[in-house]
């Protein structure tokens, strides 16, 4: 049985006379081009979404590794220099870890509009409790500046203070578990995604 046939089958049943039977075909048609559309738009959102999302996270990474190259590059310069603190490190360090931010920054946000998936932001926050409470192999300092006190400075600019992410890596840090971690992050999670 064609869907032409159910609709002009539904008509006689709903007591539609025989003038306007004619029209059962008609409104099959419409039915079908709209459900073929219903499936055929899911599936290309559907795409689109994991391709914004294997983006982001490509871009993402590409960023990180560039700043791992960097924080390198840095720690051999303040080997060099004879590991002390001068003002020319702590204002290479200060722009290093402006660019860690601010990499935080687009990370927090993508993941929170459903772009980034749960399991790759919650890797990225352990290591930044990690970072925070001087667990081996996740120690950051960048030319003698150490990751605390940069976040501390760059958290509490006025423009920062106020911003979500702030608030939420600072709940990580406090954080007295990885377990922990994971219910922040599952916190912050956008609904339609758990």
């Amino acid at each position: 049985m064609s869907f032409a046939d159910f609709m002009h089958a539904m008509m006689g049943f709903l007591g539609v006379n025989k003038d306007y039977q004619a029209l059962g075909p008609f409104w099959g048609a419409i039915f079908g081009a709209m459900l073929t559309a219903g499936v055929v738009g899911g599936v290309v959102q559907s795409r689109t979404k994991r391709h914004q999302e294997a983006t982001a996270l490509f871009e993402f990474s590409k960023r990180f590794h560039q700043l791992l190259d960097e924080a390198h590059s840095l720690a051999k310069a303040y080997k060099a220099a004879g590991g002390t603190p001068s003002e020319a490190g702590a204002a290479e360090a200060a722009a290093y870890y402006r660019k860690f931010f601010d990499l935080l920054v687009s990370e927090y946000y993508f993941f929170t509009q459903g772009f980034v998936r749960r399991e790759t932001f919650l890797e990225w926050m352990n290591w930044r409790w990690g970072a925070w409470h001087d667990v081996d192999g996740a120690r950051v300092v960048v030319c003698g500046i150490p990751y605390q006190t940069a976040w501390r400075e760059w958290s509490q600019r006025p423009l920062m203070k106020s911003h979500p992410l702030v608030r939420f890596v600072d709940e990580v840090h406090a954080a007295v578990d990885l377990a922990a971690v994971g219910r922040l992050v599952d916190r912050q999670a956008p609904r339609w995604r758990l």
